[in-house]
């Protein structure tokens, strides 16, 4: 078995690296491999949006949550699945016309630069976290699959190799044909296993008894789960990987339809992954929680177990491959090419490939450190919250001047940096007491703003 695996991964890479060398003359400009052209037809939105938010902690964590939690899990995903109707809704918004390429071009169109450039950093961090877990991620699950043939931290370096590979070859394109195959490689893999050890094993029947498996918020309560649903909803709405790919449609319509097929997309795969974590308690209940998923294999024949390793893996691909596109748009459009008064295309094309290189080894280098506190760092997803904040303040309460939004995420900073500091993240998310300092903030934002108003 172990030979079938690894031919099969080894199969795998050779489409995806095939696909990102034929994509590689659809790239031949900055703006071809940062944004596809502004071309890409609403299937291959689909499949990006769809990838994005199908990754590692979609399926392998969803699993996981649902061996633990039952199916209260899904309200970690839920926000996602609301904040892409939203995005689908306030797209206009979003991208106000098809110059844009980065949160840095939403938040600097309502704030001076100093606040665009904070906001553009904290999105950048928490991007290059996404694409380190998703590294981390693969090394966890070629090493589990394979039962040791591929080590962990093999794992996590052949992980990095294959999607930055076809990303610095293809860019933006190879990110939207690879996840192109990765979702039909998930949706038919995850479906024929899952159904396969539903049906064989009478688990979901078996596990009804098991109390909290199936009532709405399990045992993590109300307040609790919608903590989980709220912090992805803002942590979704104007993620940069989402930014990146709207702004690659070939027209604002597109961008919507794309937008909510991709989602429609997702939903039904992580409930399937949810469904499987719930199997995994019922057939063995000791395990770890995190080899929830991986450990089905065991109870599915050959043919199944080829798929259904795929559907595994290439989630960590399909979701680190925007975000590191995410990633290198907003690293190159927002601070290489100006600070280095970079205009000819070339240069900029080679600056976007370097950059997209530079990243994944970075983000390998962290997840060779991070790897037992990637749990702690998911408070970095605080950080879009306080953007999406003053975003929403901007568009919809007009007139706050940018010193209060630059307080709003400078606070948000030194808010979370104390609350790791006192260890009091483990008593109240930081979600919370960063929610009502913006909320103060802003509200006295808002106040002076009247009052200048009324005195004019």
């Amino acid at each position: 078995m172990k030979g079938l695996y690894l031919f099969a991964i080894a199969a795998y890479i050779c489409i995806l690296w095939l696909t990102g060398i034929y994509v590689t003359r659809k790239s031949r400009s900055a703006d071809a491999y940062l944004v596809a052209s502004r071309g890409l037809s609403v299937p291959f939105i689909a499949v990006l949006i769809a990838g994005t938010w199908i990754g590692g902690v979609s399926i392998v964590g969803m699993a996981q949550g649902s061996f633990i939690h039952g199916l209260s899990a899904l309200w970690f995903q839920a926000g996602i699945w609301a904040a892409m109707f939203v995005t689908a809704m306030i797209l206009p918004r979003v991208l106000s016309g098809k110059k844009t390429y980065s949160i840095l071009d939403v938040v600097g169109g309502l704030y001076d630069r100093k606040t665009t450039r904070l906001a553009g950093v904290l999105q950048l961090v928490f991007s290059i976290w996404i694409v380190t877990m998703q590294i981390v991620g693969g090394g966890a699950i070629l090493s589990v699959l394979t039962k040791g043939a591929i080590s962990y931290n093999q794992g996590m370096v052949l992980t990095t190799v294959v999607f930055t590979l076809y990303n610095v070859m293809g860019g933006f394109v190879a990110t939207a044909y690879t996840n192109l195959i990765h979702i039909c490689a998930i949706v038919f893999g995850i479906f024929l296993g899952g159904f396969y050890v539903i049906f064989s094993t009478g688990g979901l029947e078996a596990m009804a008894q098991g109390g909290h498996y199936y009532t709405p918020f399990g045992d993590l309560g109300l307040s609790q789960a919608l903590t989980w649903a709220f912090i992805n909803f803002t942590l979704g709405v104007l993620a940069q990987p989402v930014i990146n790919t709207a702004s690659s449609a070939r027209t604002l319509a597109d961008g919507r339809k794309g937008i909510i097929i991709g989602n429609l997309i997702a939903i039904p795969v992580v409930i399937m992954a949810a469904l499987c974590g719930i199997v995994a308690k019922y057939r063995f209940p000791e395990i770890n929680s995190l080899a929830a998923l991986p450990s089905l294999i065991a109870i599915v024949p050959p043919y199944v177990a080829v798929f259904f390793l795929i559907s595994m893996w290439a989630p960590l691909m399909s979701s680190g491959s925007p975000f590191l596109m995410g990633a290198t748009t907003l690293a190159v459009k927002g601070y290489i090419a100006p600070l280095l008064n970079m205009e000819n295309d070339r240069r900029i094309l080679l600056a976007s490939r370097l950059t997209t290189l530079v990243i994944g080894a970075l983000s390998l280098t962290l997840g060779f450190f991070v790897r037992e506190i990637l749990r702690e760092v998911t408070w970095l997803a605080v950080f879009l919250s306080a953007i999406v904040y003053i975003v929403f303040v901007g568009w919809f309460a007009k007139g706050m001047k940018s010193a209060f939004a630059f307080a709003a995420l400078l606070g948000t900073v030194v808010i979370m940096a104390v609350s790791f500091a006192a260890g009091l993240q483990r008593m109240i998310h930081p979600l919370w007491p960063v929610t009502v300092y913006v909320a103060i903030v802003t509200g006295i934002g808002l106040l002076t703003r009247e009052k200048s108003t009324g005195g004019a």
